[in-house]
């Protein structure tokens, strides 16, 4: 698979991984608090696709926009997790309150990375 199409379908996962995150974190709080461990391991997932996405940005030449906006995508789970687990171990609740819209935020980019990615063509090659 070629390294564009890699990045788009990397891209993709961690929306729906996201998206996965979302109804982990509703389920734990009202329903089956055991899913928050869960939600931890499927964060970590995110914050490993979102690495791969940085290095695949790199390798299929993507430009600067999407490199930039992995980048900003793999620096944010890295921050998501961090808000994770220091509002539920310390109970400071200003950083479990911006984890939540930090996590939207996060979403919104991947969709927009994995859209742009999708439908963006290899830059068209010269026969010489």
């Amino acid at each position: 698979m070629q390294p564009r199409r890699l990045l788009a379908v990397t891209l993709w996962i961690v929306v729906a991984a996201i998206l996965l995150q979302a109804w982990l974190a509703g389920s734990g709080l009202f329903g089956t608090p055991e899913l928050f461990e869960l939600h931890g391991w499927i964060g970590s997932g995110v914050l490993l696709l979102s690495a791969l996405a940085v290095v695949l940005s790199f390798v299929a030449r993507e430009g600067a926009l999407v490199t930039f906006g992995t980048v900003i995508l793999a620096a944010g789970a890295m921050s998501q997790i961090g808000m994770g687990y220091a509002g539920r171990r310390t109970g400071l609740t200003a950083l479990s309150a911006l984890h939540v819209p930090l996590g939207v935020a996060l979403l919104g980019l991947a969709v927009a990375l994995a859209v742009l990615t999708t439908i963006r063509r290899a830059p068209a090659t010269e026969d010489r």
